[in-house]
């Protein structure tokens, strides 16, 4: 055996009985980071019309994305405020959806979503998997044979203009509170499950992998930390990515 093969077992046997003790870790978690598990979601509808001509079907899931996760109402979410971005600079209808879960793990995701009906309708969806799980230290394993399923699953049931946009997973260690030996491995297994959905979507034409733009200065209102200033930041980068595809 390998030194790094020692190396990558010893992991996989901390991470083993971290994801035991996530439940006692998670106390530890900074309020109002981005990350905190405790975060509630809306209880307002997760879907709207924005009014226009040849409207745009558009679907955000999974993760803080999809669960708009720390804000009062959809509208503040990822998905609103893409299609209020993509409606103008489009000057066209969007019609948006949000898959709601307060566990937004992939597993309970992926069940959601082949429950759907009308995924053939979507225009563009943006599938944002893994910070709970590597919150949750999952394994990374499931977590692969999980994703892959799903992007193909996603990928056969789709029209074929459909453009399914998978994000990568952020660095968490610097938005927790926790030790040296644990914020290595959140730091490894966010890279490492990163380059797993990128690798799904290179096998998948319809598939893009992109990074959202990471959590800035101004995400930080009155001393704390403003999930809807970082909705709005996302919904601007996923329309001008849309733009893109649409004039392509």
């Amino acid at each position: 055996m390998t030194a790094r093969d020692r190396q990558s077992s010893g992991h996989r046997a901390v991470r083993a009985f971290l994801r035991l003790a996530r439940p006692f870790i998670a106390f530890n978690y900074v309020s109002g980071a981005p990350t905190r598990l405790a975060a509630g979601v809306p209880d307002d509808a997760s879907y709207g019309l924005i009014e226009g001509p040849a409207p745009l079907h558009l679907l955000v899931v999974g993760g803080l994305s999809g669960s708009s996760v720390g804000v009062p109402s959809y509208e503040l979410g990822t998905a609103h405020q893409f299609a209020a971005s993509l409606a103008h600079a489009t000057g066209r209808g969007v019609e948006w959806d949000s898959v709601a879960s307060d566990r937004p793990r992939l597993a309970a995701t992926a069940g959601v979503i082949r429950s759907l009906d009308g995924l053939g309708s979507f225009d563009f969806i943006v599938l944002s998997p893994g910070t709970v799980d590597v919150l949750s230290f999952v394994s990374i394993r499931r977590w692969q044979q999980e994703l892959d399923r799903l992007v193909e699953f996603l990928a056969g049931k789709t029209s074929s203009r459909a453009v399914i946009i998978v994000t990568g997973i952020p660095k968490v260690s610097s938005h927790v509170q926790v030790g040296p030996l644990v914020g290595r491995i959140l730091d490894d297994d966010s890279l490492r499950f990163s380059a797993i959905a990128e690798a799904a979507c290179a096998r998948t034409p319809k598939a893009d992998f992109v990074v959202l733009p990471p959590i800035e200065k101004s995400d930080f209102v009155d001393g704390g930390f403003s999930y809807a200033t970082l909705y709005r930041r996302w919904g601007a980068f996923l329309a001008a990515l849309a733009v893109a595809r649409l004039d392509a």
